[in-house]
């Protein structure tokens, strides 16, 4: 079964997570005002129910392809990696914007659980607790982005912005490999959630005096991830996925990127 193409950026992840350890490590850590944007942007973001629309599209009369199949269940883990880690992380610094995102990554799970219940698909998410994964790969980047955020409150942001960048560019991917109308529109939804999120991580990490830069998505698609953020416009992925081969060649310009750091 094809897995998703980012499969091996994420193989290779661990000189981004390195990197937004040294960088953030040495940043003087600033008192965050709970009432400031980027928390009140998370409070926002983990009570919309935006994701609950997609199930008034009606289930494709085709079967769905493998890609799609995989995509599908990876992405059930991938949702799963980021609730879980914000709960760790939560739990170790007591921010609430790590609670309020780990909110919305659990409704995110819970719209790909659909299409896996629609499709009669095997769930890989099952009843396994909280840091297990079926996956080799999100069960290693698990643990190691819970180490690093555990280094300080600013490195914590930091790999909240960095699973964001991750989830942008599979579900860019994603998007393009779908032709199934429900699923496009689940991808569509969990992709504007991903923005959202992205831009509350790199607010707090400003507030913290550190200019975050991606290391995952190529810098374009990264600043149009951020305007587009709270704006409604997860639609706006399809403009970047239509370029053809000038999309996968900005998402491999911003692999090379994280694999550099």
């Amino acid at each position: 079964m094809t897995q998703p193409r980012s499969i091996h950026a994420k193989l290779s992840i661990a000189g981004a997570i390195v990197a937004i350890a040294v960088a953030t490590l040495a940043a003087p850590v600033v008192a965050v005002p709970q009432t400031q944007t980027a928390a009140d942007e998370a409070t926002l973001y983990s009570s919309s129910g935006a994701e609950s629309s997609f199930t008034a599209i009606v289930a494709s009369t085709n079967a769905l392809s493998d890609a799609e199949i995989a995509d599908i269940l990876f992405m059930r883990e991938e949702e799963k990696l980021a609730q879980d880690v914000y709960l760790a992380l939560s739990e170790l610094w007591g921010s609430r914007i790590f609670t309020n995102i780990a909110a919305a990554e659990s409704m995110h799970m819970s719209s790909v659980e659909t299409l896996i219940d629609r499709y009669g698909l095997d769930d890989p998410v099952d009843n396994n607790p909280a840091g297990v994964f079926v996956d080799p790969t999100l069960q290693a980047m698990y643990e190691d982005l819970v180490a690093t955020g555990s280094q300080s409150l600013t490195a914590a942001f930091g790999v909240g912005a960095l699973i964001e960048e991750v989830d942008i560019e599979d579900l860019l991917e994603s998007i393009e490999r779908t032709t199934s109308p429900d699923v496009a529109v689940v991808w569509q939804q969990l992709l504007s959630g991903s923005q959202n999120h992205l831009r509350a991580f790199t607010s707090q990490l400003a507030a913290q005096g550190v200019a975050y830069e991606p290391t995952v998505l190529n810098a374009v698609v990264y600043e149009q991830m951020l305007s587009e953020a709270g704006q409604g416009k997860g639609a706006g992925a399809r403009s970047v996925g239509g370029h053809g081969g000038g999309s996968e060649a900005s998402h491999q310009g911003g692999r090379g990127h994280g694999q550099n750091s």
